[in-house]
């Protein structure tokens, strides 16, 4: 009886890793959409300033920054250091969209899992949206995360499994002598 409920019990653990696993990918899917949201939100404050910067500095933002903080009013110096910061928020979320949006699903859940945004992590899992793709990709990720626990749980129970035999005959021996 022991056995089957730890047999049933673990293939309620691999199916439940396995579902964890298909959700990876559309876990990036939401958090890749968030962040193309975030960029272009970012592209549309900017857009302002590059307009400004196309009228009267040919274009050259950079132009329109400088011009912003060589003037004498404080409010028009603190906003070129806004524009700098919109202008560095746009690069690193085109930057980062980038490098995830690549058709190597290995490289990609490489660089989600190295350099993903905290914020966004956060948001995208606050308002994430359970969902099982039907795709290699995500059936072979939930296949080897559940794998891996599988292997996991099966090398911890047989290390337990050891130091209790060894505990057991260990204090079999002493009880003897």
């Amino acid at each position: 009886m022991i056995t089957f409920l730890n047999t049933l019990v673990d293939r309620c653990m691999f199916t439940l890793t396995f579902i964890l696993g298909v959700q990876l990918p559309e876990f990036i899917n939401q958090y890749i959409q968030r962040l193309s949201g975030h960029l272009e939100e970012s592209k549309q404050q900017l857009s302002s300033y590059q307009a400004l910067a196309e009228q009267y500095f040919n274009g050259e933002i950079s132009l329109l920054i400088k011009q912003y903080k060589e003037n004498s009013e404080p409010m028009i110096v603190d906003s070129a250091k806004v524009i700098e910061q919109l202008l560095q928020r746009t690069e690193y979320l085109a930057n980062h969209l980038s490098s995830l949006n690549t058709n190597d699903y290995f490289q990609q859940l490489t660089q989600f899992a190295l350099n993903f945004d905290p914020q966004l992590l956060k948001k995208t899992a606050e308002f994430y949206q359970l969902a099982i793709p039907l795709t290699i990709n995500a059936l072979s990720t939930g296949a080897v995360i559940a794998f891996l626990f599988v292997l996991v749980n099966f090398i911890c129970v047989g290390c337990i499994k050891r130091y209790l035999h060894k505990q057991k005959n260990g204090l079999t021996l002493t009880n003897n002598h």
